[in-house]
């Protein structure tokens, strides 16, 4: 680690409803040979919208250059109109294959040296822009993202998870950079469903608490530097706005409405939150999620719902007083996030499950860059007092 402190962020970031729409308008700087990379099923969803953008591009490019005539009042003329642009946009759209593996992105690394791509774009969720982010990173391509539900700080950074076939974990890989531009149609995010809206919600959440133990032991951020008072603001800033406006942001999007709580929390849950575990740190509570996600049971679940149970361990780690800890316990039940293992689809963990848990998020170097020293059985402890505790406050509650 460097003594030097050091932050990362995109280079643009649009938000608001029907900001999709402006995607040639925005990156056409980059290049004019795009690849859009789509899930299946955005294929279809998103048919209507991604040939209104091919439309409105090829209108932009050609239209008439202005003459102006002897009086020097603008006009078109006819030379004009025969010099317009012919240099018109593609736009390739190509099939998301499911996984962000490294055949995956290998696969469209070629597809982009096949088709002279100049700019790569990932429209949908967090596998699928990690898989661009990659595959610009091993073609030094400019990358585009276009996140169609706020269910994680995955856009805004420059990293990329990538998964073996089997949907294990194999690498958190460092990217060159972060994407050029990111951008939020929140027209889009607030008709996703409503569980994908909430695992943002646990995902950002746990930033400023995994940003405050970097901090507070001061170790390295997530690219190795030390913490910057920028990235320790944006952290407090995410957390501040979800726990003010999350549960109606939250109530909104079940129902498919945009309101000014929709837009703030999914600007916490994108940009503050990737801005802020990018460049704040990432402690225990990723790394016990990664525990989890080694059990195939928990595979099933949200990167977001696993991070917010695992987030309640790092709080015991750490030996937040209880009150807080119960704050955001109960923040996440009020947004229908997990608190207990059987949530997770773990309701019967051995304590081979535990020791799994533990040992996984003991062997990733962000564990310990916590204020306090950890080792596999810490960790287990942990895991199964969140649980004990999680099982508590249900049958509290639902004795209520």
């Amino acid at each position: 680690m460097t003594d030097l402190r050091g932050y990362r962020s995109p280079s643009r970031y649009f938000q608001g409803p029907g900001a999709l729409d402006h995607l040639y308008e925005y990156t056409e700087d980059l290049g004019n040979n795009y690849l859009l990379i789509l899930s299946p099923g955005g294929m279809k969803r998103y048919k209507d919208q991604l040939d209104r953008i091919e439309e409105n591009a090829v209108k932009q490019v050609t239209k008439p250059t202005p003459g102006e005539n002897a009086a020097g009042s603008t006009t078109t003329s006819v030379a004009a109109e025969s010099s317009v642009t012919t240099d018109r946009p593609t736009f390739h759209r190509e099939a998301f294959g499911g996984e962000c593996t490294r055949a995956e992105i290998y696969r469209l690394v070629n597809e982009c040296r096949r088709l002279k791509i100049d700019v790569i774009v990932g429209i949908g969720g967090g596998k699928v822009l990690d898989t661009a982010k990659a595959t610009g990173h091993y073609t030094h391509l400019p990358v585009v993202v276009a996140p169609t539900s706020a269910s994680s700080d995955a856009p805004c950074s420059g990293a990329a998870i990538i998964y073996h076939e089997d949907g294990t974990l194999e690498e958190r890989k460092v990217l060159r950079r972060n994407p050029d531009t990111v951008i939020v149609d929140t027209a889009i995010i607030a008709k996703a469903p409503a569980r994908l809206f909430a695992a943002g919600l646990g995902d950002a959440l746990a930033t400023y608490y995994e940003m405050h133990e970097c901090e507070s032991a001061d170790t390295a951020n997530f690219f190795g530097h030390k913490v910057t008072l920028a990235a320790s603001a944006i952290a407090r800033q995410c957390r501040d706005t979800v726990l003010a406006e999350g549960r109606l942001a939250y109530r909104a999007v079940r129902d498919g409405l945009l309101t000014r709580a929709v837009e703030d929390v999914t600007e916490a849950n994108i940009l503050l939150s990737g801005l802020g575990f990018e460049s704040g740190g990432t402690c225990a509570a990723h790394p016990i999620h990664f525990g989890i996600t080694a059990l195939p049971a928990s595979h099933a679940y949200m990167h977001g719902e696993k991070v917010a149970f695992a987030l309640i361990a790092q709080l015991i780690l750490s030996n937040y007083p209880e009150a807080e800890i119960r704050e955001v316990m109960t923040f996440l039940h009020d947004v229908d996030l997990p608190i207990t293992l059987a949530e997770l689809g773990l309701p019967d963990a051995s304590p081979d499950d535990i020791r799994t848990i533990a040992e996984v998020a003991d062997g990733l170097p962000s564990t310990h860059r916590m204020a306090v020293p950890v080792d596999v059985p810490a960790i287990e402890n942990a895991v199964l007092a969140a649980d004990a505790l999680g099982r508590d406050y249900l049958a509290k509650h639902s004795a209520l």
